[in-house]
């Protein structure tokens, strides 16, 4: 998965690419931090492997896995965002429909009237 997800980085668009590191500034990251974060993950759960805990070291393989699997998913859903949508920095999609937005623009503020 990581492989994936370093592969799908890279085909990134640049606006994909300054998308995320807007978002990864938002919540005060940088690259090198995602590195050291994946990295200080993979030195705990070697740790805990080589003292022979088990369950704790599944448990936190399936985190990352579960980590891992996440953000490849939301790179593959925000990498198949069309031109109708809007990404923004949090990751949710702002659709922008040409109906309704000609629907909004002729209306005045007032809402119509039920039958």
């Amino acid at each position: 998965m990581l492989f994936a997800i370093l592969r799908k980085r890279k085909k990134m668009s640049n606006k994909d690419t300054l998308l995320e590191q807007a978002a990864m500034s938002a919540a005060g990251l940088e690259q090198g931090h995602v590195a050291g974060i994946f990295g200080l993950g993979l030195l705990i759960i070697i740790i805990f492997a080589s003292l022979r805990m088990k369950q704790i070291t599944w448990a936190m393989l399936l985190l990352l896995n579960l980590t891992l699997f996440a953000y490849l998913m939301k790179l593959t859903v925000d990498g198949g965002v069309d031109g109708n949508g809007i990404l923004n920095a949090d990751g949710t999609i702002t659709r922008i429909d040409s109906e309704e937005s000609s629907v909004a623009s002729g209306v005045s503020g007032r809402l119509p009237a039920l039958s």
